[in-house]
């Protein structure tokens, strides 16, 4: 660490796959001797323990930085099993988002990000990161230990209504370092730490400045890449005991999207791939498809034209012919960011700090689908039909279209913007003997828009077929063409009764009031015993608008919620405590009992909507030798109910049913909608986490047998997660099978010929999940030679089972029927196995520059899809034959990367005779 060190400015330039970047780092602010963090020891390949702050023994000291998972600041290492990504492992990966790092972790399993929402998504331009196989919810976000706002756009399953903190909305630029709590943490930080925290530490007294430019490009000349970045700050000395700083970080990434039509394997004819796999056919069809009174099936035969036709045009009752035309669908939309950060920090006295901190981000998806969302047949809208004087009606009796994709309309088009802002405003009061009160009020909230395009208005397409459209009255629309090559419909374009834009705005925020204070309570020949509490008040909102269209229903096909929106909000009160007990070490140390220490934690939530939540934790180390640690954890977590699930307006969709009523009519389509549930209680979660670090040599390199083989670390962890409660829904016809005795918010709703026309379902705590797996890994640093340094990384993660106990379906006498499902390396959780390798070799050349190269391989295991029955994951699956196993393919990269770094500048000393 320099210490006096003038502003540096930084310059770099990346382009594709060779990195050059010429880069002399602005300097941190010099901290003072009694405060300097020593170099903590590696645990793993990613990761370095979280050791970063001082235990202060008296007043006058301020700089303290609180290690994720615990609530007092720390020296060295502890029984919570955390791990730091620094700046050199983020750059190393050569990611340009926050996304692209986490995702790329080992642990990091069956997240999404835009290239997995293109088009059509409930979460546009949204990233984010789930942590040993569970869902984006079970792992907490943080931003310097403290909340996020959560994305207005959730993700939305056949179970679940996920709400997330979007990393997409965090800029990169910002971040100097993340740590990660690998076991459960609700008895610290309260609902959803049960697979983990991610703690994302922002930069910090920064002197200069950093200017970062990065350009990319695919072979095949589409998704070009630039980010760039600014980082510039500067730290004022009033005195020995007063000083301000001021950090500023600006951040923007742009990237083009990718077509589908460009690439081979996302043809949605896959029979061109491989025979053993189907097509995939479009819906709806780009030829009409229609029915009449009497049953009879009609579609258009691929490549007619119009403008007028006759019966022989048609393919009438016969097998739907599928289209595979998709020409306007992306496989990575087009993204926009726009973002930064300004942190100040005023240390008034020796004393008393106070800070303020703000993350602002701009973030804008533009995305296509196809084919265009066109005409969907009844329950979706009353029924759009061909009378029988429309004069292209070759039938001349009406027709109630089935589906129409209206490609002549152009593709159906997204623009999303969200823009997402968090400020903390605190002080730090530093008290005698290390005692310290931080108190701080956040605010955050995130506003996200989702407009669509080509949206058809039932009542303007019913009066254009009917020729009676204002405007166009007499004019006839024409549904019996192939949409993929003609526009018979010319005359319609533009007109804002027929063609209209829907929209979504949506709304999260997030107001907490947090207070911790703690501090030694007695010194014990193991060290210090300290003690640490406080308290949290938050409030939570989830707001939801659309457009008057979407809201009446008046829409051929609806995207959004009909009727009452989701308008939710909750209370939490929050009360916390930590122990941290030492037992042996310091002066009671021998060898096999060098350290064990234990900290104790519990916190107490009450919320608003379902009651109480109290969690405890224990975590212990054990050093039997200096350089070997074994860590144990036992804790117990919770996942609140989403806001949607809680408050959130029926979602629509359609599903087959038999009704037990009318089971001669065989399998009926009818509306599909699942309401939120103000009943639903949390998910409750119990996880046992063991992990040992062995880095031999590294206390006393110079005097251990060894001392040969420091620079070497290796680790291996085990964890089990049982997850109770599990939130999800009931299958339609489970809700029509159990009638009036369905739990209460499930029903169905009949028309006047008593026959179902909607089922009516609610979120639900219905199952069970366990989690197993093992967590491993190395690394080797080696000295700084004449001949230069190695670097050599690596990180695994395996899960071994995913089970899941739910419901699906009916016992004979009316209870539920439980199955449980070996979910493991299937697409649900994602692949069991994950590792990431790396080899860096650096130098230092002309006494102060830098040149460095490494490759960098990530592979990511195969997985079975969502239609196998292997391992029981989907017993009624169909397969193309019979125990054919739908498989997943592995995935493998490797990354090279080339840099040079050139050192400081020379500083010039005044000759003392001339002044020069």
């Amino acid at each position: 660490m320099n210490h006096g060190a003038g502003p540096r400015i930084t310059i770099g330039l990346a382009c594709a796959l060779l990195l050059v970047s010429f880069r002399a780092p602005a300097q941190t602010a010099d901290p003072s001797p009694a405060t300097a963090t020593p170099d903590p020891p590696a645990t793993n390949p990613t990761v370095t323990e979280a050791s970063s702050a001082t235990n202060a023994s008296s007043g006058g000291e301020l700089q303290q930085v609180v290690v994720t998972g615990y609530l007092l600041p720390r020296i060295g290492e502890g029984p919570q099993p955390v791990t730091t990504l620094d700046r050199n492992y983020i750059e190393k990966t050569g990611s340009q988002t926050i996304a692209d790092v986490l995702q790329n972790l080992p642990s990091a399993l069956a997240n999404f990000n835009p290239a997995n929402t293109a088009g059509f998504s409930f979460s546009p331009g949204g990233a984010s990161i789930g942590l040993k196989g569970l869902p984006p919810n079970d792992t907490l976000i943080l931003v310097d230990g403290l909340r996020f706002p959560q994305s207005p756009f959730p993700q939305v399953t056949t179970g679940a209504t996920i709400s997330y903190v979007d990393i997409n909305a965090i800029p990169l630029a910002a971040v100097d370092r993340v740590e990660i709590l690998n076991d459960g943490g609700s008895a610290t930080y309260g609902t959803d730490a049960v697979a983990g925290v991610v703690n994302l530490i922002l930069k910090d007294e920064y002197n200069g400045a950093d200017v970062f430019n990065y350009f990319g490009i695919s072979q095949r000349g589409d998704n070009e890449t630039y980010h760039g970045s600014f980082v510039g700050g500067l730290t004022q000395k009033f005195s020995d005991t007063s000083k301000l700083s001021v950090i500023a970080a600006f951040d923007y990434y742009s990237a083009g999207p990718i077509m589908n039509s460009d690439r081979a394997n996302t043809n949605p004819n896959f029979s061109l791939l491989s025979p053993k796999y189907p097509p995939h056919p479009v819906s709806p069809s780009t030829t009409g498809e229609f029915v009449d009174s009497s049953g009879n099936f009609y579609q258009v035969l691929p490549g007619t034209r119009g403008p007028f036709v006759t019966t022989s045009d048609f393919a009438i009752n016969q097998a739907p012919i599928p289209g595979f035309s998709e020409p306007y669908l992306q496989i990575i939309p087009r993204e926009t960011r726009l973002g930064g950060l300004v942190k100040m920090a005023y240390d008034v006295t020796d004393w008393l700090k106070l800070y303020d901190s703000l993350i602002i981000q701009r973030n804008e998806e533009l995305s296509s689908f196809s084919p265009n969302q066109g005409i969907y047949p009844p329950p979706f809208n009353p029924g759009v039909v061909v009378p029988a004087y429309n004069p292209y009606n070759p039938f001349g009796v009406p027709l109630l279209i089935n589906g129409l994709a209206l490609n002549e309309f152009g593709p159906l088009r997204t623009d999303t913007t969200i823009t997402t802002l968090r400020n903390v405003a605190g002080a730090t009061i530093q008290l005698p003997h290390g005692w310290f009160i931080d108190a701080n009020v956040l605010y955050g909230e995130s506003d996200g828009t989702e407009t669509v395009n080509n949206m058809f208005t039932f009542n303007g397409m019913q009066a254009a077929l009917n020729g009676t459209l204002p405007g166009h009255v007499g004019q006839f629309f024409n549904p019996f063409v192939d949409e993929s090559i003609t526009g018979a419909n010319r005359e319609f374009y533009g007109d804002k009764q027929l063609v209209t834009n829907i929209w979504e705005d949506n709304r999260t925020d997030i107001f907490q009031v947090h207070a911790t204070a703690g501090g030694t309570l007695i010194e014990l020949p193991a060290g210090a015993l300290t003690v640490a509490g406080g308290f949290e008040y938050r409030s939570e909102d989830f707001i939801v608008n659309e457009d008057p269209n979407s809201k009446s229903g008046n829409l051929t096909a609806i995207q959004y919620a009909v009727g009452n929106l989701t308008n939710g909000r909750r209370y939490i009160w929050s009360i916390f405590g930590e122990a941290d007990i030492p037992i042996f070490g310091n002066q009671w140390s021998w060898p096999g009992m060098r350290d064990l220490d234990v900290v104790l934690s519990e916190r107490q939530d009450y919320y608003s909507d379902f009651g109480s939540a109290a969690k405890p934790k224990i975590a212990v180390r054990y050093k039997p030798l200096n350089d070997f640690t074994i860590r144990a954890t036992y804790s117990e977590g919770f996942v609140a109910p989403s806001l949607p699930e809680l408050f959130g307006s029926p979602l629509p969709g359609e599903a087959a049913v038999i009704d037990p009523k009318f089971p001669q009519l065989g399998v009926l389509t009818v509306l599909d909608s699942t309401r939120g549930n103000a009943a639903l209680k949390p998910e409750n979660a119990y996880t046992y986490y063991v992990g040992a670090v062995w880095s031999p040599g590294s206390t006393d390199p110079e005097h251990s047998w060894w001392g040969w083989a420091n620079g070497f670390s290796a680790y291996f962890n085990w964890f089990q997660i049982d997850q109770h409660n599990v939130i999800g829904t009931l299958f339609p016809q489970n809700i029509v099978d159990l009638g009036t005795t369905a739990p209460p918010g499930n029903f169905v709703v009949r028309g006047p010929n008593g026959i179902i026309d909607e089922v009516v379902g609610t979120y639900l705590n219905l199952g069970n999940e366990r989690n197993d797996g093992i967590e491993f890994g190395f690394n080797y640093a080696s000295k700084e030679c004449n001949w230069g340094k190695l670097e050599l990384e690596f990180d695994a993660s395996y899960i071994y089972n995913v089970s899941l106990r739910t419901v699906q379906g009916l016992n004979s006498n009316g209870t539920f029927f439980y199955r449980v499902f070996d979910e493991t390396g299937t697409a649900e959780v994602g692949p069991d196995l994950k590792f990431t390798g790396s080899f860096f070799y650096s130098k230092t050349v002309f006494g102060t520059d830098t040149f460095r190269t490494g490759l960098t391989l990530h592979y990511v295991g195969s997985e079975l899809d969502f239609n196998n029955s292997a391992n029981n994951t989907n017993p009624t699956a169909t397969l193309d034959a019979p125990n054919y196993v739908h498989l997943i393919g592995s995935w493998t990269t490797l990354d090279c990367q080339i840099s040079y770094k050139f050192g400081p500048p020379t500083e010039i000393t005044p000759d003392s005779e001339t002044g020069l």
